[in-house]
């Protein structure tokens, strides 16, 4: 419902947006018209000059004719003489684009009479004077009546220039005050030109009917019903024909001829024939000239960028669009409405959708591609299908919708941003404690308008400070927990890591970002396990080791974290702790290791000394017997002694109770002591002590004790294990990073399947040379402890028969 609720509201504000936007673009082209022409004149310009058309002529009073002739008006036999001229190549209509309207010579004004009544398709010029501002009739200036007489048709010569001086419409036909009513001198030129008579000329509503051509004109004032002196009634309507032109000044160069020249017969007449032949001026000296739509008006400095266009060129134009039947149409007020608000709908939804990642290069690459599809669509319109399409409305409307889109857009997600401070406001438990935004103090965010961007500023500082200072604190609570502590994503990646995990994993915290939690926590992780979590919220909590020089034994505890206590609540992460119990795990094994120490390593000496108090008490032995039963007793009292203490010392290096008393000890010297006391045990089972080191060995920060008792170890058990008249090799070298002694006999060596587990607590290799050989296995798991209590290690290899070499190292970092 909610979101049906939304997507309501927001097709409401797209098409009132639209609406506005449209109203805009109307209003603007008709509150500011020149938008519009200057849009059209460029569409004009960008469609370029049209082929120039066969069937027309112009005959040009030009410099070379005023040259020739003299300064204009002439003599009207030059123009009867060109009359003839013309005549005699037959075009098919001759349009005199001048006025002979006041009486010159009698016998010139009769002669131009003649010539123009021997040539029969001769249309003379008359012009609507209109009415001055005093209030005075408007009225016509017509040619000579005898001119008037002999001519096929008069048709007046007035252009609508606009305000830009530009002559972009002909009225097709115009009346004076009294009601008479003259043709444009262009239509009466076709008129003439296809034959047709002027009961032949009809003025329909939206059109002028000149026999079989249908010219569409824009209405002008409404029509006007004249009655005749017979009692005859018509209808008088007024229309604008809008000129196609068909290119800049001069585009009628090719079919222009010098008005001297065709006197002169320069000209072939067949360049007339079958043609519209316009005689007109275009001296500059005549000053009959004006703008065009291929002029703009003036640059920054008042330069001309064009020619003016001579008027006789003008009505070539407008003959070539009826020729032509070249008419452009305009959509009207409601397709013009419609054409914006699609425009502005267009402009809503390429802003929405381009949202999101760089929103400004991307509203602006779409807003700029919308307007250049516009500009085409218009082009296209303009060139082929002589539509004027509403260019000026349509950016408008573009520009608007774009505007208030933003602008709505802009307020929605003040307003939401207002929402969300006052979320955040009221969000206590995710906050540091702190003041809240004043408008929220006690009343909650405005319902009205957003607030300003000053006001969210200063409210999300507030906000973003205690946000961070409770981060923080959060941060450095995950940070210090001793435990470790993992945080990953629903798919696993793992996003945090205490410093604790990463000592755990031996790692830098940053190193674990990105890993898979199950894979870097489990030694053999289940492909189904984290799908399981997901999906089913199941927990998992199991015992886990990290390998080692020493082993380390944690707890682990895995549980998915939902959005809530629903069952069908989003996972938003998983969450997985370490608790170290190394110490509990060690404590289990002390406390099995002092079972098997009483239960077995203990139970045979105790036994022994059992029966032999029992004999001792029962039975009077004689004195060597009870001699030799109490120095047994004794021995074995020894060896329980000597397990004990060796227990206890492991127990103690393991736990980390042994402190390390730490001096500088001499390898050599340390080694020469022990050979001094071990050689007359040597000596007793036939065995020579050997001893090799390298010279200048560094000294050690050791504890002195500990390091014999582990050399001493390894010494007594080479000579323990080796047969007589063997050797004992001890070997003492200096590496870069470690002093390493090296204890190497020629015994009965170990089994590779016994090799892994030699330092354990209480293990001896199962052999039956060593049956009668005592011990307690614990002397190797002692030097272990020792070497890894310094930061060392203890390794052994070993042949069959060939001897063993154990291999105590102990790191450079403990030289002086």
């Amino acid at each position: 419902m909610g979101k049906t609720a939304v997507s309501t509201g927001t097709l409401v504000w797209a098409l009132a947006i639209a609406l506005i936007s449209a109203i805009c673009g109307v209003q603007v082209d008709w509150r500011a018209p020149g938008l519009s022409r200057y849009a059209r004149d460029w569409l004009l310009q960008a469609r370029g000059p049209l082929g120039v058309p066969n069937d027309i002529a112009i005959v040009a009073i030009d410099e070379k004719s005023v040259q020739r002739f003299g300064r204009f008006p002439w003599s009207r036999q030059v123009i009867a003489r060109t009359v003839d001229a013309l005549a005699a190549a037959q075009p098919k209509a001759i349009a005199l684009d001048i006025l002979f309207t006041d009486p010159s010579n009698p016998e010139d004004d009769e002669s131009l009479a003649r010539s123009i009544g021997r040539a029969g398709n001769v249309a003379s010029a008359a012009q609507l004077i209109e009415a001055p501002a005093s209030g005075g009739p408007a009225t016509w200036i017509m040619p000579l009546p005898a001119i008037a007489q002999a001519a096929a048709g008069v048709g007046h010569v007035d252009v609508q220039t606009e305000a830009d001086g530009v002559p972009r419409q002909i009225e097709v036909r115009a009346a004076d005050d009294r009601g008479q009513a003259l043709l444009s001198l262009a239509v009466e030129a076709v008129r003439i030109g296809d034959g047709t008579p002027e009961s032949a000329v009809t003025a329909a509503r939206h059109a002028l009917l000149v026999g079989s051509r249908s010219i569409p004109v824009e209405s002008g004032p409404p029509p006007v019903v004249l009655t005749a002196a017979t009692g005859a009634q018509r209808m008088l309507r007024d229309g604008r024909m809008t000129i196609d032109f068909l290119g800049p000044t001069g585009s009628f160069a090719p079919v222009t001829y010098s008005l001297a020249d065709v006197l002169g017969g320069a000209v072939s007449p067949g360049k007339f024939l079958g043609r519209y032949v316009l005689v007109g001026s275009t001296a500059a000296s005549m000053g009959d000239r004006m703008a065009s739509p291929f002029v703009h008006s003036s640059d920054a400095r008042g330069d001309q960028h064009g020619a003016l266009m001579p008027g006789v060129e003008v009505l070539a134009n407008a003959v070539n669009t009826i020729l032509r039947g070249r008419y452009y149409s305009e959509l009207s007020g409601w397709a013009e409405f419609l054409w914006s608000a699609l425009i502005a709908l267009a402009t809503l939804a390429t802003l929405e959708w381009a949202q999101g990642g760089p929103e400004f290069l991307k509203q602006v690459a779409v807003l700029t591609a919308l307007a250049l599809l516009l500009v085409l669509i218009s082009y296209a319109l303009f060139s082929w299908f002589l539509i004027v399409p509403p260019l000026v409305p349509g950016l408008v409307a573009m520009g608007s919708a774009g505007i208030l889109t933003l602008l709505h857009r802009s307020l929605a997600a003040s307003a939401r941003l207002d929402s969300t401070i006052r979320d955040l406001s009221a969000s206590d438990d995710l906050l540091s404690p702190g003041p809240r935004p004043p408008a929220f103090r006690s009343t909650g965010a405005s319902r009205g308008l957003p607030h300003g961007l000053e006001w969210k500023v200063r409210a999300l500082g507030d906000l973003n400070a205690r946000l961070l200072d409770r981060a923080r604190f959060v941060d450095f609570a995950l940070r210090s927990v001793e435990d470790g502590l993992l945080i990953a994503a629903p798919d696993g990646r793992i996003t945090f890591a205490n410093r604790a995990a990463a000592g755990i994993l031996g790692t830098a915290p940053g190193r674990l970002i990105g890993q898979n939690v199950i894979q870097r926590l489990l030694d053999a992780p289940d492909p189904e396990l984290l799908h399981r979590m997901v999906a089913e919220r199941s927990k998992i909590e199991r015992e886990v080791s990290i390998r080692g020089a020493r082993p380390r034994y944690y707890t682990l505890r895995m549980a998915a974290v939902c959005a809530g206590d629903a069952a069908d609540a989003p996972v938003l992460g998983i969450v997985a702790s370490l608790s170290d119990v190394t110490r509990q795990h060690e404590l289990q094994q002390t406390k099995n290791d002092v079972v098997s120490l009483v239960s077995h390593e203990m139970r045979t000496p105790l036994t022994a000394i059992q029966g032999m108090t029992e004999l001792l008490a029962g039975y009077e032995l004689d004195a060597p017997r009870r001699k030799q039963m109490h120095l047994a007793i004794n021995d074995e009292v020894k060896r329980l002694a000597r397990m004990i203490t060796q227990y206890l010392d492991i127990t103690r290096l393991e736990s980390g109770a042994t402190v390390l008393r730490r001096s500088p000890v001499r390898i050599e010297s340390l080694i020469d002591r022990l050979l001094l006391l071990l050689e007359p045990v040597a000596a007793q089972q036939g065995i020579v002590l050997r001893r090799e080191t390298a010279e200048s060995l560094p000294p050690l920060v050791a504890d002195p004790d500990l390091l014999s008792r582990a050399i001493e170890n390894l010494l007594s058990n080479a000579i323990k294990y080796s047969p007589p008249g063997t050797q004992v090799t001890i070997q003492a070298t200096a590496a870069e990073d470690a002093v390493t002694v090296e204890v190497i006999d020629q015994g009965y060596g170990i089994p590779e399947a016994d090799l892994a587990r030699i330092f354990d607590k209480f293990y001896r290799v199962p052999r039956a040379q060593d049956a009668g050989t005592p011990g307690t296995g614990l002397g190797l798991a002692l030097v272990r402890e020792i070497a890894e209590l310094h930061g060392g290690s203890v390794s052994a290899r070993s042949e069959v028969n060939a001897g063993s070499t154990f291999v105590l190292r102990i790191p450079r970092s403990e030289a002086v």
